[in-house]
């Protein structure tokens, strides 16, 4: 057996959510053997650029996601512990790591089970009080956050941490994992809201407590445990939801740090997570949740290749920035019939690029200046960001995040302005200072060619105005999002 060092180079870390153990209509998967099982997802990773294989092991119960999933299991794979060991054995049959992937409060059922009785963990029915909120808030506009918490598990419960701990120790001592990932994104509240701070030392203990269970598991197979956190878009924002990151980096608590949701990669501040990152020798991986890409940005567009463009330009900004590898989440959702879908070969040929930043010279890409809306039911867990917003006669500022492209002179620049509301006379764009020409506008969108030599690597200014006041015109021109294409001629 390999022994993964824990701080070994990773270029891809692929995230498994291992829904096709189970008979799923979306997907419509046709699992016969354990080789046809493999194949669906797994398959595609070998003699690829993937190093570590996240595979989700639930959401901390047996079975994952509660006794309703047991029987949606495929025959032919039997149980969830035995998808476990298939997994762990081809892909270490491929020189690839795996990390137990433990999604530490997910509330799907929140907004699926009708009764406690059919949450996704047993546990919620038999002790209530564990649980954020009361079931009551069920009644509250869907609006609010709130509504969805009565099914949240409540942390600072030492029942709950101790449930948690349990699993973990159970889970990992069962199978040949390298590596435990503890996923806070899924979902990102763990304490009542407006409490987190207060309560994030015992999150802390539970970190601390996992670190000592795996290393005794460790010291018993004869090899180390890897711990990996899963954490959000800021240091900032991860302290305000109870998660002391810098506090777990200081004690020498874990290996490895993934950062932010995936949602909006332009937004997370990975400047800040690298420093925290060096400052304590750990590796930083930022996250790209692909699935955003194939459900919205295909749909803004009008173009099915956004997806693979968007893919790239993430990580291309991603590897400039210095990041040491790259977290892939969803990127098989292409395949799900409510989601795509894309060819076999489309969905998965990312995996053959971004964890290389010269594989990505002179390919396609889609950046963007991304709205709140991006950032999905978990926004708490995101950074601030800057649209919609209405226009006026005064410049509207805005942050323009590029990648290596934006240096090289092959590579010539579209913007394209997503909008809706009234159309004034004029529109005008300027970057960095440089008045563009006058854009062009098309349905929703007003689009403009860069000229060359003004766009930059890294951070640009992008402004945005329009010929009318704001107060008083009664239907103003919102800006919705911002798309920058890099394009090859390809």
């Amino acid at each position: 057996m390999a022994d993964f060092d824990k701080h070994r180079s990773r270029r891809v870390i692929y995230n498994d959510d291992a829904d096709q153990q189970y008979a799923h209509e979306s997907y419509d998967y046709d699992v016969t053997d354990e080789q046809s099982f493999i194949d669906i997802r797994t398959t595609p990773t070998f003699d690829s650029h993937v190093d570590t294989y996240a595979w989700c092991v639930g959401n901390g119960c047996d079975p994952p996601w509660g006794e309703s999933y047991k029987h949606k299991a495929f025959p032919a794979i039997g149980s969830a512990q035995r998808a476990n060991d298939i997994i762990v054995e081809a892909c270490h049959d491929h020189g690839i790591e795996v990390w137990g992937s433990l999604r530490m409060n997910d509330i799907h059922d929140s907004f699926m089970a009708d009764t406690y009785e059919d949450t996704n963990d047993p546990l919620k029915a038999q002790h209530r009080e564990y649980l954020i909120a009361p079931e009551e808030v069920r009644a509250l506009p869907q609006e609010l956050k709130e509504r969805s918490l009565w099914s949240a598990f409540d942390f600072s419960h030492p029942g709950v941490r101790a449930h948690r701990l349990e699993f973990i120790q159970r889970n990992a001592s069962a199978h040949d994992f390298d590596g435990y990932e503890l996923d806070f994104t899924r979902f990102v509240w763990n304490f009542a809201l407006g409490t987190e701070r207060q309560h994030a030392d015992e999150m802390t203990e539970l970190v601390r407590n996992v670190r000592t269970a795996l290393d005794e598991i460790g010291k018993f197979r004869g090899r180390p445990y890897t711990l990996a956190v899963h954490v959000l878009d800021s240091p900032r924002v991860s302290l305000e939801l109870g998660l002391d990151v810098g506090q777990w980096l200081e004690d020498e608590l874990i290996d490895v740090l993934v950062v932010g949701l995936g949602y909006l990669p332009y937004s997370i501040r990975l400047d800040e997570w690298l420093t925290l990152g060096k400052q304590y020798g750990l590796p930083v991986y930022p996250s790209v949740n692909t699935n955003m890409y194939s459900h919205w940005w295909t749909k803004r567009t009008h173009e099915p290749d956004s997806w693979t463009q968007a893919i790239r330009a993430g990580a291309a900004y991603h590897w400039q920035e210095g990041a040491d590898g790259i977290y892939l989440f969803n990127l098989f959702c292409m395949e799900d019939k409510s989601v795509g879908p894309l060819s076999r070969e489309v969905t998965y040929a990312p995996l053959s690029e971004v964890g290389d930043p010269a594989a990505l010279v002179g390919k396609d890409k889609l950046y963007s200046i991304q709205p709140s809306f991006d950032g999905g039911f978990c926004e708490h867990g995101s950074e601030m960001t800057y649209l919609p917003a209405p226009l006026d006669k005064m410049e509207r500022k805005l942050p323009l995040m590029m990648g290596p492209d934006a240096d090289d002179p092959s590579a010539t620049f579209t913007i394209s302005v997503w909008t809706q509301g009234n159309e004034p006379e004029r529109v005008w764009l300027r970057l960095n200072h440089t008045l563009l020409p006058a854009p062009e506008k098309a349905g929703q969108f007003y689009t403009v060619q860069v000229p060359p030599g003004i766009m930059r690597t890294g951070l640009n200014e992008l402004s945005i105005w329009c010929n009318e006041e704001l107060t008083q015109t009664a239907n103003p021109l919102i800006v919705n999002q911002v798309f920058v294409r890099a394009s090859y001629g390809q």
